[in-house]
């Protein structure tokens, strides 16, 4: 009989977008050959208001035993938004932070109870993404063989006393790039508990139809791309406005085109094509396609986008401020990056305006992958990590 293994985690499934839900079910469906692996998660499918649109119970998915619980309050981003911007910035209470996480959400007390009766048949429990109450009260619920996998950036809510406790807590932790390891023991006692920079595997890129994916969607060549959720809280509204006067600049600009759920208004801008959310062929496609991969956000912990697009042997152009996407191009020599919307546009007329240069730099992010994020060298990674805390239990 194979020992068990429980990952809990906001949203599951093969319909669910984002980084820490993508990781967490690669990882799940890798740790099956060798785990009874069990994930605890939601109904919800959708982030901002945690609605419930998936069955509660249990399911099989790619060899993997899904429960879900229904979340008992949705959310209202506004409000929560309002609430959160009146603690960042000014003293409060514990109280006032137990009231942000139970907005914030998802709010799944069964879950967490299901969580502290079962513990003891798990040889470790992996939580992720640090910032929601799944894993800050199934943490407090069952810490004995605890792994957190936090997703961490540097974000106001960090500062909370209430992820002082949760970092406390955990037994180990896997972080997915050394900027997010540097971060988060320049905030919180790690001390000699085991941590690795255990990553996320890149998969092999398979051919791609790119000639029938520009035809089916009328796209010229070249096109830069933007992959990911289409939200303004990912620096779209930016990027936006930064390619709007590069357009200005440049005689024959290349389209932008935009893959992804949309979060915010739909773009409209001259040479944006906004292709919403494609299939997984037509996503490889895109990137293969594709003379720049365009990463805008500010807060990231890994960027798979990124390491896709690099995969590929694209370039990227990506915002400094996120620590781990500029850390990606220095190590990998991969891509550029940029502090405002002047070094945005002047970032893709140096890029788009030296094919050599791109391609050295698409060998490089290549390279960095190759080196860095193989499934198996990640997935020996968590189970040293596995091993770990089942013997410190």
């Amino acid at each position: 009989m194979k020992d068990a293994v429980a990952l809990v985690v906001q949203r599951y499934g093969p319909d669910v977008t984002g980084g820490s839900e993508s990781l967490a079910r690669a990882l799940a469906e890798r740790l099956a050959a060798s785990f009874a692996v069990t994930v605890f998660s939601t109904c919800a499918r959708d982030y901002v208001t945690w609605r419930n649109e998936l069955p509660a119970g249990e399911q099989t998915l790619g060899g993997v035993t899904v429960r879900r619980f229904a979340v008992e309050e949705e959310r209202d981003l506004a409000a929560f938004n309002r609430f959160g911007e009146s603690l960042y910035d000014r003293p409060h209470t514990d109280e006032d932070e137990r009231e942000w996480l139970r907005q914030q959400g998802p709010y799944v007390p069964r879950l967490v109870d299901a969580l502290r009766a079962e513990q003891d048949r798990f040889r470790a429990i992996l939580f992720f993404t640090y910032l929601y109450y799944p894993t800050v009260e199934g943490l407090r619920a069952a810490p004995g063989r605890a792994i957190l996998v936090p997703t961490t950036h540097d974000e106001p809510p960090l500062r909370f006393r209430l992820f002082r406790e949760l970092f406390d807590r955990a037994r180990a932790f896997a972080f997915l790039t050394p900027a997010e390891e540097a971060l988060v023991r320049s905030r919180f006692d790690v001390g000699a508990r085991p941590a690795l920079v255990a990553g996320m595997g890149v998969d092999d890129p398979a051919a791609s139809d790119v000639a029938a994916f520009r035809a089916v969607n009328a796209l010229a060549s070249p096109y830069l791309l933007y992959a990911g959720r289409i939200d303004a809280g990912k620096g779209c509204a930016d990027m936006l406005r930064f390619y709007e006067r590069y357009r200005g600049r440049v005689a024959a600009p290349p389209d932008l085109v935009l893959i992804g759920r949309l979060a915010m208004d739909e773009p409209a801008g001259a040479g944006v094509r906004c292709l919403g959310f494609v299939s997984e062929e037509d996503k490889q496609a895109a990137f293969a396609g594709a003379s720049v991969v365009v990463c805008p956000s500010a807060y990231e912990s890994l960027s798979i986008a990124l390491l896709e697009g690099f995969a590929r042997g694209v370039p990227g152009l990506v915002n400094a401020r996120s620590a781990v996407l500029k850390e990606h191009c220095l190590l990998s020599q991969g891509g550029l990056w940029y502090e405002d919307g002047l070094e945005f546009v002047e970032g893709l007329e140096t890029l788009m305006g030296d094919e050599g240069l791109r391609r050295a730099l698409g060998e490089g992010g290549r390279r960095h992958v190759a080196r860095s994020y193989r499934w198996d060298v990640v997935m020996e990674r968590y189970r040293s990590l596995i091993d770990a805390v089942a013997a410190s239990g």
